[in-house]
């Protein structure tokens, strides 16, 4: 008799022990599912914003377009100019203070990082 008294609260905490067991299976299931259905809400929102500055960007390629080209026949002169500037400061020390607080040697960029074509 004392076998079977020492299995009922086994078996009851057995039975505790299963329906926690399905309460963390059922809570998991659910974070899964809000988990996919916000994944899925946040990739509709990245993918709208997308759509809509791609349109945005089509819309002011055209008034973009003569800044664009302006700027790119006007590079070779400014870099140039600016190479200029250099030299008179290497070459003119108190004019090194004037380089130095406008950073004009650091300020233009590297012939690499320049675009190669005005974008379509």
């Amino acid at each position: 008799m004392s076998e079977l008294e020492n299995r009922l609260p086994d078996t009851s905490e057995l039975g505790q022990l299963k329906e926690q067991c399905a309460e963390l299976r059922r809570l998991a299931t659910f974070l899964l599912l809000g988990l996919v259905v916000l994944s899925f809400t946040f990739a509709f929102f990245v993918g709208f914003q997308v759509r809509r500055m791609g349109k945005d960007l089509d819309a002011v390629r055209p008034q973009m377009k003569p800044m664009m080209e302006f700027t790119a026949k006007e590079e070779p002169i400014i870099r140039n100019f600016m190479s200029n500037l250099t030299d008179y400061a290497r070459k003119h020390p108190e004019f090194q203070a004037l380089i130095a607080k406008y950073r004009i040697g650091t300020n233009a960029p590297s012939t690499a990082s320049a675009p190669a074509s005005v974008p379509k």
